[in-house]
């Protein structure tokens, strides 16, 4: 049996050893295909087998290596993109760029911008793909931005999300583009806190000017939470896997257009849940508020804790007054609170001033109802919204707030 020779990553530089696959990059308003992320394999070229990204890199023992690789890797990006680009000018290329790389000798991008011109590639339709927090000079990370913007460069921040991004470097380097990672975006419609730390991102996005782009996107459940949320480019399996050049020219747009209709069915559905919800809600409040209104005066706790006893959704209930301060005690359902949390999450006691809750303040300004969000509740540590009405029909009513479990994570 024949020895198959030892591969070194010098040897698939020389060699160019590397193959160049596109992840579809999808825009759901303009329902099409607005680019594709380069992605490099290495090629055993004694075996035929595929190297994954995360290998390859991973044989450069040293910078100088980790460089020539990065450049390998864009030169052959920009290599295969190029006669696709040349039927399509509207469609960008993101490439990767190795943060680690960045140096005074390379942050003014003179090679990249070599090879585009060598390719006929616009630079405005090149995405530079950076994750930020392998920089190890922040003077050299802003330099290098600052040249990929005089190119004509856009430039994304990738892996937003994750444990090494540092945020306050988005407002610092203004990137066109920030990507979601997939560590918050797996099973988003089910996670409260993946859904609320993306919904912070996203509105840090717009507020900044940004465009957010969800990665790693695998299921309908998933496109539908965030489609809900705002997003509109996506990228992820459930798009489209990594495809070689030639079949980069065929129709991917099945998955938007399907997508898309379930979209509308989704959302009537959600609204239609809502509604359902409210109502119930609705009912459960009256229903307490009719036992309220029989109760004698000074006795609402015992009430309230009947009440909770015989409607396990609630986490808990109290009563405010005029003011927003607490006539009652919070009278919580003891079978939903966390054990563990119990330092930490504590229910309010009689006296509380809830006058600057949106839930509170929602009611004195007139409204007969309120329903907030879902939030973290501070009495109990699980998922809940809050429900609030007046407790009668007077312009000094206290005002009655319900906690309702949400499920979520539970």
């Amino acid at each position: 049996m024949l020895n198959t020779p030892t591969l070194s990553i010098h040897e698939i530089i020389e060699r160019n050893c590397l193959a160049t696959m596109f992840q579809p990059i999808i825009s759901m308003s303009r329902k099409s295909v607005l680019g594709y992320e380069a992605l490099t394999r290495g090629i055993n070229p004694y075996t035929e087998h595929v190297i994954s990204p995360l290998d390859l890199f991973a044989m450069c023992e040293d910078v100088a290596t980790l460089t020539k690789l990065d450049r390998a890797c864009r030169w052959n990006a920009f290599k295969t993109f190029a006669p696709i680009s040349k039927k399509n000018r509207s469609l960008i290329l993101s490439v990767n760029i190795d943060a680690a790389v960045l140096a005074k000798n390379t942050q003014s991008l003179g090679t990249t911008g070599e090879m585009i011109k060598k390719f006929d590639i616009p630079a405005s339709n090149v995405v530079i793909e950076i994750i930020e927090s392998k920089a190890g000079s922040e003077d050299v990370l802003y330099k290098f931005t600052e040249n990929c913007r005089k190119i004509g460069f856009l430039i994304a921040l990738d892996d937003i999300g994750t444990g090494h991004s540092n945020l306050d470097r988005i407002p610092a380097l203004k990137p066109d583009i920030i990507k979601i990672d997939r560590s918050l975006i797996k099973d988003i419609d089910s996670k409260f806190h993946n859904l609320e730390v993306t919904r912070s991102l996203i509105n840090l996005a717009e507020r900044t000017g940004t465009l957010p782009l969800a990665e790693g996107v695998e299921t309908t459940q998933e496109a539908l939470t965030l489609m809900q949320m705002g997003i509109d480019v996506f990228q992820g399996y459930y798009f489209g896997k990594p495809m070689c050049a030639e079949n980069v020219q065929n129709d991917h747009t099945a998955p938007i257009k399907a997508l898309s209709s379930r979209f509308k069915i989704h959302t009537m559905e959600r609204l239609a849940v809502k509604k359902r919800l409210e109502n119930s809600y609705k009912k459960l409040a009256k229903g307490l508020k009719t036992l309220i209104s029989l109760a004698p005066d000074d006795n609402p706790d015992t009430v309230l804790s009947s009440f909770i006893d015989e409607n396990s959704s609630i986490e808990c209930a109290y009563i405010l007054d005029e003011n927003g301060k607490q006539l009652s005690q919070t009278v919580c359902n003891p079978f939903r609170l966390k054990e563990n949390r119990r330092l930490i999450y504590q229910p309010a006691p009689k006296g509380a001033d809830h006058s600057l809750k949106e839930y509170y303040l929602t009611i004195k300004s007139g409204e007969k109802w309120h329903t907030t969000t879902p939030y973290i509740s501070l009495a109990s540590g699980n998922t809940c919204i809050t429900i609030s009405t007046k407790l009668n029909c007077s312009v000094n009513s206290p005002v009655l707030c319900i906690d309702i479990s949400t499920n979520l994570n539970e």
